[in-house]
């Protein structure tokens, strides 16, 4: 009997894919998850310990990638403090992708323990921010992510997201179309509605066929637009 691969080890994109979807410019979520080397200095992986030879991002790993894609200042931060605040938040919640989690956020103690671990790292007010005593809010770009996701309610782990908050209906789940984009609560892929649109037909009618509102059909096509197709 084969091994059960739990959610966030699941295995779903390649990285050339994770920077279509994300938006990232060529080779960021490489250099993320396997750290890189510049002008003779090396520079450690932000969402792994170590580098990997696999040509696979896990779903956990695509999840804590679309996280920092949401900050697009997150290159101007030192590589090595971005190391450092994941290395402690793995060693507090004792899990592998604590940003790909639920309880970071959602629970006080939660934010509290994003709060130490960016005072360790050097980054303040980065992540988290003490706004009274005992009282820690995210800062705004974490809370935006957050409201986006779709997270388990039994394990706390997120379960769907939207690849681009400029699009909210287009999410990517991994069990569903294997973890293409798809508009929210169908299952039908933004490649196949936008396909329809970009060969003359009605969105209107594109919608009446899949269930779809007009803005769910132009949120498709615009994606589309935007990011190149996977596969």
């Amino acid at each position: 009997m084969a091994d059960v691969v739990s959610l966030m080890e699941r295995p779903v994109y390649t990285y050339p894919q994770v920077d279509r979807l994300l938006e990232l410019s060529e080779g960021t979520s490489h250099r993320w998850l396997n750290g890189y080397r510049r002008r003779s200095v090396w520079y450690e992986p932000i969402l792994r310990s170590e580098p990997s030879d696999t040509r696979w991002v896990t779903w956990g790993e695509f999840v804590e990638a679309r996280l920092f894609a949401g900050y697009r200042d997150v290159d101007r931060i030192d590589t090595k403090q971005l190391r450092v605040y994941v290395q402690e938040l793995r060693r507090r919640f004792n899990v592998r992708y604590p940003l790909a989690y639920a309880a970071p956020y959602v629970r006080a103690e939660g934010r509290r323990l994003m709060w130490e671990a960016q005072q360790v790292a050097g980054l303040p007010d980065r992540f988290a921010v003490e706004v009274g005593s005992n009282q820690i809010m995210l800062a705004p770009w974490v809370e935006s992510f957050v409201q986006s996701v779709d997270f388990d309610e039994s394990e706390g782990v997120a379960r769907k997201l939207p690849p681009d908050p400029d699009f909210p209906d287009v999410y990517v789940d991994p069990l569903l179309r294997g973890g293409e984009p798809t508009i929210a609560g169908h299952n039908v892929r933004v490649r196949t509605v936008a396909s329809f649109v970009r060969c003359g037909e009605d969105p209107a009618e594109v919608a009446e066929w899949y269930g779809l509102n007009l803005d769910e059909v132009r949120q498709a096509v615009g994606y589309d637009q935007v990011h190149a197709a996977i596969g």
